[in-house]
């Protein structure tokens, strides 16, 4: 029988790889705030640095050679400046116990969601966001605030896909863009957790059960593609994404 960990787990999991299917706009924003209702939030974010790291391999593999070069060859070194500042942060944040750690984590975790939320919701009803024109300083700035972003929450993806709309490429090449910056810094994301020990053979060997329900999300956002309205799901999903990251948010402050 399933325990209320199991279902949050694989809902999480199984949301994550339907976001990759382009269904849903940005709602694997979901996925976090929900595995973080069962287990401390840094044990959260080194699990979904694997659990994304895997997809996009997976992912790329649909849009090789699908890349506007000349636009990550500038986000992707300010990406990297921003891993470095982003953990950084995260090891400011450790206190003397690891409780501390998770307090702090959940709380930025759970405002950055939320932030979120009302912008893809301010996105919803058709208003404009504004964003730095496409230019390599602006590249290396916007990748620089998806490093920090990223590497604190996992939740940067609609900031690079804000910026990365202005170029009016066709979708096939703007997604295999997205998906191959995406690939690139979640790997250096693992890598740097590893060096500060946020990710150990502990976290590899919790999650290795989970990735078979990665491609279940996938199937599903394909057959969801095709058969149900986008902005109705999507709806739903951002006040649940909403409602949890409001719960981490409470948990940290009581």
């Amino acid at each position: 029988m399933l325990d209320t960990y199991h279902v949050c787990v694989v809902l999480a999991v199984i949301i994550l790889g339907l976001s990759k299917t382009g269904f849903g706009g940005g709602t694997g924003i979901l996925s976090i705030p929900l595995m973080a209702l069962v287990m401390p939030a840094p044990t959260m974010i080194a699990i979904l640095a694997i659990l994304l790291l895997v997809v996009d391999c997976f992912a790329n593999v649909h849009y090789i050679g699908e890349y506007d070069w000349p636009v990550l060859r500038w986000l992707v070194p300010g990406a990297g400046v921003g891993v470095v500042i982003g953990i950084g942060v995260l090891m400011l944040m450790r206190g003397a116990d690891s409780s501390t750690f998770d307090r702090r984590l959940s709380l930025t975790i759970g405002l950055i969601c939320l932030i979120f939320v009302l912008l893809q919701c301010w996105r919803l009803a058709g208003r404009y966001l504004p964003t730095l024109p496409v230019r390599p300083a602006s590249s290396v700035a916007i990748g620089a605030v998806a490093g920090v972003v990223s590497t604190i929450s996992h939740s940067a993806g609609p900031i690079v896909m804000l910026y990365l709309l202005q170029e009016r490429i066709a979708k096939k090449r703007l997604v295999g863009t997205m998906l191959m910056f995406t690939l690139l810094i979640n790997g250096v994301k693992v890598v740097s957790y590893v060096l500060i020990g946020t990710v150990t053979w502990a976290t590899f060997r919790q999650t290795w059960w989970m990735i078979p329900f990665l491609p279940v999300g996938t199937l599903a956002g394909v057959w969801m593609n095709r058969r149900i309205p986008e902005k109705p799901f999507m709806a739903v999903m951002y006040a649940a994404a909403a409602a949890t990251a409001a719960q981490m948010i409470y948990k940290a402050l009581v």
